[in-house]
């Protein structure tokens, strides 16, 4: 999705609002960051894309898996963690989004 999703204008015109921080875990000599995977999505799989808030580390919203056809679940996926970023307390975590 780096390669194709992201510079896509309306995807990149969202993004342009966040930090980008990596966590790769197929590295067999750092299993040390599939722990951390583990300890902050619950979850092994890959992509996982999450959202946090800056003050606090709490999740603001939560992708699974890639897309490469409809950009619209993943932009309403950065929407909504801008959204609870300046509305901290606005509801549950939606269930992940596909």
């Amino acid at each position: 999705m780096e390669l194709k999703v992201f510079p896509r204008p309306a995807v990149a015109g969202q993004l342009q609002y966040f930090t980008e921080a990596r966590l790769h875990t197929d590295l067999p000599h750092k299993p040390e960051l599939r722990e951390l995977q583990v300890e902050m999505t619950g979850s092994v799989a890959n992509p996982i894309y999450l959202a946090l808030d800056p003050r606090d580390e709490r999740v603001l919203a939560r992708y699974d898996g890639a897309t490469l056809v409809d950009d619209g679940p993943f932009i309403e996926f950065l929407k909504t963690a801008r959204q609870r970023a300046r509305n901290p307390g606005t509801g549950q975590l939606p269930e992940p989004q596909r």
